[in-house]
Parts: structure tokens; sequence; C-alpha cells
């Protein structure tokens, strides 16, 4: 026996001597002896003694796996092993501690007389830690008790490490004894392999492509997942054996998404896939010169298709990367400059689209020599006219004193370009006029260019303007030539009595014989050059530096004598079934009110022709890009029925979406490094893609609100590598520049909860952790509380039994002291 405070002892005896003092002046001697022992109790307490005795009173504490790995009955046995163990536990203590990736106090649905222990829900039951459950365990064991753990599970550990656990508990001589309950069952059904593409576009239909072997026929349904929201479900049928199954997703995300699915069978059981995908949202540039709101029906399907859409009136820009496929809407090929169609070429070798709509604008011209580098790109080129008559052109040139010098040489040579640039089918007219008119050149083929060319040489200014006889001559004598288109060209710098030009332009419109005027200088009558422009069909342009007129003039022939437009009702007709007609409906639809020529190169795809077998939809592969042309128009022209079609909008959307990349500007790959717990990630390069100055600030992000910064360093030319700690954290992990960037783009990693592909249990493991550290293997619950000699020194407060006493009996003393009057009351 010890005490806290000795020398109160020597206080223990005054009782005694009092009792002593006051015996001979009592008569109530039985009362003084009792009061003298209670003091003596209370002051012995006051000394705190205390006994050294051996306890063998139990800490049971009973660890319960209840992680998504534990199959239905193996929670309702862990459920029934924990409550009976608790109904046992007599003065020992218990505490029951469910557990997953860590420890959970009881859940209010889960008590009572018979627990009922449910999986714990969200990210913290994508886990096993038996390490971490068995370590708390024997952190929080009462003192003064003997430590027992119970440990109910599956024994799947995938975190942490048990072993070590294992090793401490023996150090701490606290056995553990362990019961083996059923896993999730492993399913009959078996998933071979998942393609799933790790990049995507916004709105694409994402194909998911599965193998599965069946143990025998079965019906099972697809569900297919994206950042844990379903996104649809298809149901198939399997047979015995291997089984190839795909399905579809449309996507409408942008960024990394976690992508995943189930396939489940009532008959053959479930299997799980999962991982990370990356979406973005396409660039379209759309370079057209028609009036705006003509694209309306056009723009309105591609934005509710995902695209986005950047219109642009001018010619391409010379960088062309910010965009996936490049849109030329009517749009004259000839009049791009050389260098923007070099970087166009290069746009779609390096994995651009390139589309081609047809239109009025689209003008055949005849050249020699190999094709431009725009040509070269595209699947089709323009075919010339089919008529063998060719066309007629009259130039109606100015001689008059004012046109003397420089306008004169230039009106010369502007006619001589024309001249140049007609095939020998064409016919050429030369009509010249000051007061009168004559012809210089009369019509006539063009095959003698020498000759005709000399003869327009001889062309002298001299007298006034008389317009309206000169253009009265020209229509006269070219209405009755046969030839495919009939143009005129009026050439002035002066004014002139309008006369019935007006009339004659109107006629000739009807007529099919386009009239341009060309107004060189100030002095000249703007509006009636107009007009006659305008009622003829033709362009009217007005030069006060008389340098551009050769340019000009050949642009403006051209454009009305090489149209190769056919202008009547087509149907199209499929030439090869593809998937850009997937669920289009072509065979309802409207026809269409005209196209231009085109002929498909040998080694193009035509996907839609019209009669004689022109292509109406043409595309090929070149380089790593693909090119397409349309050749009808997507507006109310020649679409104006088509616009209304209930498959316009997939059609357009579809063609679209397989012009888009099918390659990237580099290669990003994501890694996990189960060493150091650490994501990797690696970005190369394409050859053609520059090298940043400064590498981006990129950050990873993550489940749980983890986010960090990735510090990536260049390891090699072109090659970068950055590294960023994630611990055990499961699920998807962003990798992302703060700013887009074209060398390191957004990237996904889907690291897979292991607890997802755990199937029935491990008992061996849990044999040994029992052998190890002492403890049993699937005893009766009454076992557990048995020390198994075992005891645990303990120490016996015996004050608090002092102070009990001392109340007894100062109670008795009390009793005996009013015994009399109790009885004399009764």
């Amino acid at each position: 026996m010890t005490f806290a405070h000795p020398w109160l002892l020597l206080l223990v005896a005054l009782p005694a001597v009092w009792a002593a003092y006051s015996w001979r002046g009592t008569s109530r001697k039985a009362a003084l002896v009792l009061k003298a022992l209670s003091l003596a109790a209370i002051l012995l307490a006051l000394t705190q003694p205390s006994v050294d005795v051996a306890s063998t009173r139990m800490s049971v504490s009973v660890l319960v796996d209840t992680s998504r790995s534990i199959g239905e009955a193996g929670m309702s046995r862990a459920s029934s092993i924990a409550s009976s163990i608790q109904s046992r536990r007599g003065r020992h203590h218990v505490e029951i501690v469910p557990f997953a990736s860590g420890t959970r106090a009881l859940a209010a649905g889960e008590t009572g007389s018979s627990l009922k222990l449910r999986r714990t829900a969200g990210a913290a039951g994508n886990g096993t830690d038996l390490e971490n459950a068995v370590r708390e365990a024997l952190a929080s064991a009462s003192a003064g008790l003997i430590p027992r753990v119970v440990l109910i599970s599956d024994g799947r550990e995938n975190q942490g490490g048990v072993v070590r656990a294992m090793w401490q508990a023996r150090d701490l001589g606290v056995p553990v004894d362990t019961y083996a309950v059923e896993g999730r069952s492993k399913p009959g059904i078996v998933l071979e392999s998942v393609s799933v593409p790790s990049f995507a576009f916004t709105g694409d239909r994402v194909p998911v492509e599965l193998t599965l072997d069946s143990p025998r026929a079965a019906a099972a349904a697809v569900e297919v997942m994206a950042g844990g929201k379903v996104l649809g479900k298809s149901e198939v049928s399997l047979g015995a054996g291997r089984n190839q199954v795909r399905v579809y997703a449309n996507l409408g995300a942008v960024g990394a998404i976690d992508f995943s699915g189930r396939v489940s069978s009532p008959d053959v059981g479930e299997v799980r896939f999962s991982q990370a995908l990356t979406l973005r949202k396409p660039r379209v540039l759309y370079i057209s010169q028609d009036p705006p709101g003509t694209d309306l029906h056009l723009m309105q399907a591609l934005r509710a298709a995902e695209f986005d859409v950047q219109t642009a009136a001018g010619s391409a820009p010379r960088d062309l990367s910010e965009y996936q496929l490049v849109v030329f809407n009517n749009w004259d090929l000839d009049g791009i400059a050389s260098n923007r169609k070099e970087d166009i070429e290069k746009f779609v070798k390096e994995g651009g689209g390139l589309l081609v709509i047809g239109g009025e604008r689209n003008i055949y011209r005849e050249k020699k020599g190999p094709e431009d580098p725009l040509e070269r790109s595209l699947p089709a080129k323009l075919a010339p006219p089919r008529s063998p008559e060719g066309t007629c052109v009259v130039l109606i040139v100015d001689k008059s004193s004012s046109m003397e010098g420089r306008k004169m040489e230039l009106a010369r040579l502007a006619s001589i370009g024309v001249i140049e640039n007609l095939r020998p089918t064409d016919m050429i007219g030369v009509l010249i006029f000051d007061n009168s008119f004559q012809w210089a050149v009369p019509i006539r083929r063009a095959q003698d260019r020498s000759l005709i060319k000399r003869l327009v040489a001889g062309i002298t200014p001299d007298g006034g303007t008389q317009i309206a006889p000169a253009l009265s001559e020209a229509y006269r004598r070219i209405q009755p030539v046969q030839a495919t288109f009939k143009h005129i060209v009026l050439l002035t710098d002066g004014i002139s009595e309008e006369g019935d030009s007006i009339s004659l332009a109107k006629e000739a419109g009807a007529q099919r014989v386009t009239i341009s005027t060309v107004g060189l200088g100030q002095d000249v009558n703007r509006g009636y050059l107009e007009k006659v422009a305008t009622f003829a069909k033709g362009k009217s342009y007005f030069l006060t530096d008389p340098s551009g007129l050769e340019q000009i003039l050949l642009k403006d022939v051209m454009e009305h004598t090489g149209t190769t437009t056919v202008e009547k009702l087509i149907r199209p007709a499929v030439a090869k079934n593809a998937e850009i007609l997937d669920r289009v409906g072509i065979e309802t639809a409207p026809p269409l009110r005209g196209y231009v020529r085109f002929t498909a190169k040998p080694s193009a795809e035509t996907i839609l022709s019209v009669e004689r077998a022109d292509p109406l939809l043409v595309r090929w592969q070149y380089g790593l890009g693909r090119a397409a042309v349309f050749t009808s128009d997507a507006k109310s022209r020649w679409a104006e029925q088509w616009v209304s079609w209930n498959g316009y909008d997939r059609f357009w959307s579809n063609l679209f979406r397989d012009l888009l990349p099918h390659t990237q500007l580099g290669e990003a790959v994501v890694d996990y490094d189960r060493t150091t717990r650490e994501l990797i990630v690696d970005y190369r390069l394409a050859p053609h893609v520059p090298e940043p100055e400064q590498i981006p600030e990129i950050y990873a992000m993550g489940p749980e609100g983890f986010q960090r910064p990735v510090e990536v360093k260049k390891i090699a030319a072109g090659t970068y590598r950055g590294r960023v700690a994630t611990g055990h954290r499961n699920g998807l992990f962003r990798i992302r520049p703060l700013a887009e960037s074209r060398a390191f783009p957004e990237i996904g990693y889907y690291r897979e909860e292991q607890e997802l592909r755990d199937y029935g249990s491990d008992s061996f493991l849990l044999q040994e952790i029992a052998r190890f550290t002492g403890g049993r293997f699937n005893p009766d619950p009454r076992e557990v509380f048995d020390a198994s000699g075992r005891s645990v020194a303990t120490t016996l407060r015996l004050w608090p039994g002092l102070l009990a006493l001392a109340l007894a009996i100062n109670l008795a003393e009390l009793i005996l002291r009013k015994w009399r009057g109790i009885f004399q009351w009764r």
C-alpha cells in the first residue's frame, strides 16, 4: 500500500485519543466509538492510499471494414459478428469502429440493439487501409485495461501496409483477432479491353469500344457516365464467349473530365471502367463575302452543335494555329494571295481541316503550269464550261482625245491582257468610239492572237465622246453570237448623253448579255455607268489611278465569262455511304437549285454526286488533315429548300466534324508513380510547333479541393516533364496552364480506385495477421474476452472506499442515536 500524503497518517490517531479522553464522561459509548471510527476513516482517506492489483478487464476495439469491396453478404455477416461481440461485453469495454480508407464514427442508423452497418459513402469508401485502422485502434486503447483488437474485413487492402501495424501490435503485446467476411463476388463477365479516345471535341459522338467475355448468353446494359452524371444507357445482347460492343456518348463539357461506365447483367455480373477524357470546343474560321445574315441558318446549326465560329470578310490570316477548321464560302479562291495559299496548305498538312462551299463567285480560269498550294490541298478543282461555243467578249474602248497619253497606253495593255487569257474557242471584239464608232477588231475567234494584239496596239486617241451609239452597236453584234457567256466591257473617261442606254441595259440583262463599266478619272457620269452595269447584271468600276486598269479589266472579264455554275433543280445522289451521312436522312433531302461544276481528283472520295456524275460533296486526306468541297451552297439561294429540311443541321454538323483534326499538335502523357506518389506529365512537341520562349504556369487540380503548381522543366529538345505529388488521392486530376497553350494543352488523368477491382477475400492475409500478433482467426465471439492468462497491473485507489465507509459509519451512529425516539414514535 502506498500513500500520496503519508504525513497525514499522524492525524489518524487523533480520533482514538479523543475517544479515550471522552470515554468516562459519556454514557453513549457505542456512539462515541462509531464517531471516532468515522473520523479516522476520513483522515485516512485524506492520505489517498492505493494498492497495486492485477486486472483482467479488457478493452476491445472492433474494426469493421465498410469499404466498397465488401459485398452485401459480407456486410451483413460483419454486422452480425460485431453485434455478437458487443452483446457479450459484460464488464469489459467494447468500441465498434467502422473503417475504409479511414476510420469513422457509427452513424445514427447503424446503432441499436443489433448493429446494421452500411458501406462508407463517397470517396472515403473507395479504399481499404488496414494499417491505419489497426494503428488507430492501438493508440485509442483504454489505459488500465487489457487491449485487444478485432479486425473484421475481406483482407483486400489497397492503401498503406498492414505489415507495419502487425509489427507494432506485436511489440506492444496486443493480439489482433481476425474475421474473414465475403468481398464482392467476381462477376462471370470479363472486361478484356476498353478503347476510348483520350481527346475529343465538344459535341462529338465519342465511341466506346468494349471487348467482353461472357460465360454464357445474357442480356446486359451498358451505362456511360461523365463526371458522375449518367449520359445514356444501351441494352445489348451478349453471346457466350468474346463480344465486341460499341456505344456512343455525346459530351457537351470543356476540359478534362472523368469518363466512366459499367456493363451490368443480372445473370453474369457487373464490370466497370474509368479514364480521363479531355474535351475542347472546336474553333472554326468562316470566311465569306456574302451579305450579313445570308448564312444565318448555317451559323445557327453550327453553334447549336457546339462549334465556336469566328467569321471574317477578308482573306485568311497568316496564323491559323488557333483554329481547327477553315471554311471558304462562295469565295473566289484565285483571289487569295500566294503566301496565304501556302499558309493554308501548311495548315491542312499539319492536321487542320479545310472546306470550300460553292457559289457564284467560284470563277474558272484557264491555267497553264503546276497547281498552286491551295489547289493542291483541295480534292477537286473547278471544271471548265461544258459548252463547246466558249465565251464572247466585246471591249468598248473610249478613244476620245482626253484618253491621249498614259490612259490610252494602259487601255491598250489591258485589252491585250484580256486577249492573252482567252481560249482559242472564245470570241473577242474590240469596238472603239469617239463621236462615232468603228470596229478595231470585229468579233472573231481568239485564235490568231498576234494579229488581234497588233490591231489593238494601233488604236490612237481622237475626237469627242458618244457612248450610247457604240453601246448599241456592241449589243446588236454580240446578241446573235453562239456562246456560253456574252460579256461587254465599256471603258471611258468622259461624260456622254445617255440616249437609250438604260433600256438597252435592261434588255441585255434579260437576254443574258452582261455589261460592266469602267470609269477613268473624275470626269465621268458615275450614276449613268452604275445604272448600265446594274441593269445588265454586270459591275461598275471607277479608277482615279489608271495603273490598276489591266488587273480590274482582266478580273471582270474572267468573272463574267469563267463561271461554271449550273442553275437548275438537282437531287443529290449517294455515291458512297460514309459516316458523314449518318442519321442525316439524305434520301429525304429536297432538291438544290444549282451548283458549281468541279472535277474530283482521282484519289479523292466522292460522297454525294449530281447528274452526269459531277461531285456534290468530295473529300480526301491531305497530309495529317482533311479537305472537302461542297459544290452547291448552304444559304437560301441554291439551298433554299435545304435550310428548312430536317436533315440540314445534322448534315453540316457531321461534315464539319469529319474535317476536324484527328491528331494533336503534340503529345501530352500523364502517368502515376506509385513509389513517389506523384503524377508525371510529359509534353512532346510536334516538329512544326515552335518551342515556347517561357514555360507557362501549369497547375494540377484534383479531388477534395486538390490544387498545386506543376514544376515543368525542359529535358530535351521539344520535350518537357513536370511532377506533382498527389499522395493516395484517387479520382480525376486536371493538368492545365493558366492561359491556353499549343505546346502545353490541358490533359487529364483518372486514378481509378483499386477498391473497384477487388473481389473475394484474402483469408491468408487475415490468418497471418492473427498468427503474427498472437490473436485468433475466426474465433467464437465469447473467446474475444478470454484474457488467456494476461492481466494488467493497475492501481486501486482506496480513498473513495474510505469515504464511503466513513459515511456508512456516520449513518449507523445517527440511527443508533435516534433509535429510541423512533421506537417511541411507533
